[in-house]
């Protein structure tokens, strides 16, 4: 009786990357007791009606810390993308070996 290894290969085709993000630019104001007035006649009147988004300065910093903490996952995901990448389609080494 022989026992016989055989290398088994198989072709998995890997998949494009999806395309790159767009990030539209946006515009902050800093606006204070002192500059309302101002501020809401010049913006009136290059942008219209005047909404306003309220944004503590701590809950500021926290979204600050949520965008790095978005890149670090991002950043993880993607060396766990190249890692597959680059070793599910390669060749056993007795294969490599033989050639």
């Amino acid at each position: 009786m022989v026992t016989k290894t055989e290398y088994v290969y198989r072709e998995i085709p890997i998949q494009a990357r999806p395309k790159p993000v767009t990030l539209y630019d946006l515009q902050f104001y800093a606006v204070t007791k002192e500059n309302l007035d101002d501020f809401l006649k010049r913006f009136e009147k290059e942008n219209g009606d005047v909404v306003f988004f309220a944004i503590s300065v701590p809950d500021y910093e926290n979204i600050s810390l949520n965008m790095g903490e978005l890149r670090r996952f991002i950043e993880s995901q993607n060396a766990i993308i190249l890692y597959y990448e680059e070793n599910v389609n390669k060749k056993p080494e007795a294969e490599n070996e033989s050639k």
